[in-house]
């Protein structure tokens, strides 16, 4: 048990916070430093640490570096984000953050800077100078930004910004999802001939996996005899520096929220298509890369989906319109939406009805003809 005037606290997020001083005034006012850790042990352990060694985490300023908030703030995260989570705030920062602002010191760090910083983003943002990046990707650097000032005010490296950052609207662009007839043509070609990308993309019409989820898919993550898939990793690609040089790398792990670890059960319809696949192998990837038991870049899969899609003389719509299609023929066939909305992974069911749900005029139009009945 923590002792009363140690500085050690639980904090709401389950980490332990450990405080020290960093500066003491003449004038009675104290500077605190902040070090976190998973258990109250660990917390204690690296604040004595610092305490030991006399060097304080944060620097002695009284006006520090917006780049030293930002790390400061990264690494407060780091113990409760993703490997993903953590490279994809690392790009944002190293590429669109700490050039412009990251010298800047946090005096000089208010909303209307910010909001400059997001409008030229938005209009010249590309590192290529062909354009302005997407509302999306600048909404992103937004969050970024803001948090980051968040956690400084709140550890009394900064005051608060007085002003709202503005955010770029989004305009929500409309989906495309197979229509029933087309859906019916791609199935009778990945049906003939069939091998295990087809048998994947048939996969992802019945069950709504996303691509990552595909490539990541194995033998092992198919139970035929309980008629169940289980999605229990992902690929999605990091950012790595090595030698000062920054790349990025394909990664297979679980997936991004606890909600997308997940057990579909599988209708008749594909069950019977699986079992046309005999068991090559009792362990790895339905769909192996170009090393044996590796697994496919969703590039590679994307391009080879396209060319089905050519071959089949229907329009070149991305891989994920797959995963729209499930749950759009889902709710046309009256699946309940909790139902779907976890077979989808995700965390509630607005989610599911904001995003992937889309009626087709002919289910618009029975429901209102209820009207006359």
């Amino acid at each position: 048990m923590p002792r009363r005037g140690e500085n050690i606290r639980k904090r709401k997020d389950g980490r332990w916070e450990a405080r020290y001083i960093t500066e003491d005034f003449a004038c009675s006012c104290k500077k605190y430093g902040s070090v976190y850790g998973k258990t109250y042990q660990e917390a204690k352990a690296k604040r004595d640490k610092i305490i030991a060694t006399g060097q304080p985490l944060k620097p002695k300023t009284e006006d520090p570096l917006f780049r030293d908030v930002l790390a400061a703030w990264q690494e407060c995260n780091r113990i409760r984000l993703k490997e993903a989570s953590i490279s994809r705030y690392q790009n944002i920062i190293d590429t669109h953050i700490l050039p412009e602002l990251g010298g800047k010191r946090m005096q000089q760090i208010n909303a209307a800077v910010v909001n400059r910083h997001l409008a030229e983003k938005l209009n010249c943002g590309r590192l290529d100078h062909t354009g302005g990046l997407s509302p999306a990707y600048v909404r992103s650097i937004a969050l970024v930004i803001g948090s980051a000032i968040r956690y400084g005010a709140s550890e009394n490296l900064c005051q608060p910004l007085q002003a709202t950052i503005s955010k770029p609207a989004i305009t929500k662009k409309e989906l495309k999802v197979l229509t029933e007839e087309q859906q019916a043509h791609l199935e009778q070609v990945l049906t003939t001939q069939a091998d295990e990308t087809k048998l994947l993309i048939y996969v992802t019409l019945y069950t709504g996996i996303r691509i990552g989820e595909a490539c990541a898919l194995r033998w092992e993550d198919i139970d035929l005899d309980s008629g169940v898939l289980y999605v229990r990793q992902t690929v999605s690609r990091v950012w790595v520096t090595e030698d000062k040089c920054k790349r990025s790398q394909l990664v297979v792990g679980p997936p991004k929220t606890a909600s997308s670890l997940r057990c579909i059960p599988l209708c008749t319809k594909l069950l019977t298509f699986l079992c046309r696949f005999p068991r090559r192998k009792k362990f790895g990837y339905i769909l192996s890369g170009s090393t044996n038991n590796s697994f496919i870049s969703p590039r590679t899969f994307e391009h080879r989906y396209k060319a089905i899609l050519r071959q089949c003389a229907l329009e070149s719509i991305n891989y994920h319109a797959l995963r729209h299609t499930f749950a759009t023929r889902c709710t046309e066939r009256g699946v309940d939406i909790k139902s779907l909305s976890e077979m989808l992974g995700h965390a509630n069911v607005s989610i599911t009805l904001n995003t992937y749900v889309h009626s087709s005029m002919e289910l618009k139009r029975r429901q209102i003809e209820k009207l006359a009945s």
